[in-house]
């Protein structure tokens, strides 16, 4: 039997993304083989593939952060699992985009087998980000104010989520076109193309925001520190702004 994965064959444009045909190998030693369902796809996994995410790997590699599917072989001293299983895997950035992928039984999740397959995977790493960042890093409190750069894009709608789950005060910027979709989760959109979201804030909420959490990065960054509050926690998780600019020649 063969597996197929995408490789990134060089840094550049989609065009890179090459398949690849290998023999399918047998799981080593505490390792499990999956079948893949539905693997996740993300923005740092544009940014991987042109050269742009910190550290990028080396090519050729197989991009993918996420994969959902059925254990498909077992490797020795396997106990938590059994074939059949649906699992989801998380990795480092590489490795998702594949028709098996392996991974060690320690690094898999159980997904209820009536959980759609597609949906499963698309909470792993948007959710997961939004969870750490919130609860773990910003240590948000119900009733706090926060701002979510990018609030309509897959981690963005998790922070909403997560957020409202939480009873915060949330305040989003989006294009105008996706206020419908920030609104829908009780936040405040604001219209990054056509309000100066430091002025919206200062008139709207005075008092500062609690938390800011940015994915954009560069000038960005400087802005949002200036819509805290005295005691405001400012998260970074991205800096997407590379993916516009254009190349300095240096």
């Amino acid at each position: 039997m063969l597996n197929s994965r995408v490789i990134v064959a060089e840094y550049g444009g989609p065009e890179v993304l090459k398949v690849v045909q290998e023999p399918l190998r047998m799981p080593q030693k505490d390792e499990i083989r999956v079948k893949v369902q539905s693997a996740g796809v993300a923005l740092a996994d544009i940014m991987r593939r042109e050269g742009k995410f910190l550290n990028p790997p080396t090519p050729p590699f197989t991009p993918g952060y996420d994969a959902v599917g059925i254990v498909d072989e077992l490797g020795e001293d396997v106990r938590q699992f059994s074939k059949g299983d649906k699992v989801a895997v998380f990795y480092n950035g590489t490795g998702g985009y594949a028709a098996y992928v392996y991974a060690k039984q320690d690094e898999l999740v159980a997904v209820p087998p009536q959980v759609d397959s597609s949906l499963a995977v698309a909470a792993i790493l948007n959710y997961v980000t939004a969870y750490q960042m919130l609860h773990r890093i910003a240590k948000v409190s119900e009733g706090e104010s926060i701002l979510i750069h990018g609030a309509s894009g897959g981690a963005g709608t998790a922070l909403l989520e997560l957020g409202r789950l939480a009873k915060l005060k949330m305040y989003g910027t989006a294009s105008l076109a996706k206020h419908s979709t920030v609104s829908g989760y009780g936040a405040i959109p604001i219209d990054y193309g056509n309000e100066d979201f430091v002025d919206f804030l200062q008139l709207h909420a005075p008092e500062g925001m609690d938390a800011v959490f940015d994915a954009i990065g560069g000038e960005n960054y400087v802005r949002s520190l200036r819509t805290l509050s005295r005691n405001g926690r400012f998260v970074s998780y991205g800096y997407t702004s590379v993916l516009n600019e254009e190349d300095s020649g240096n």
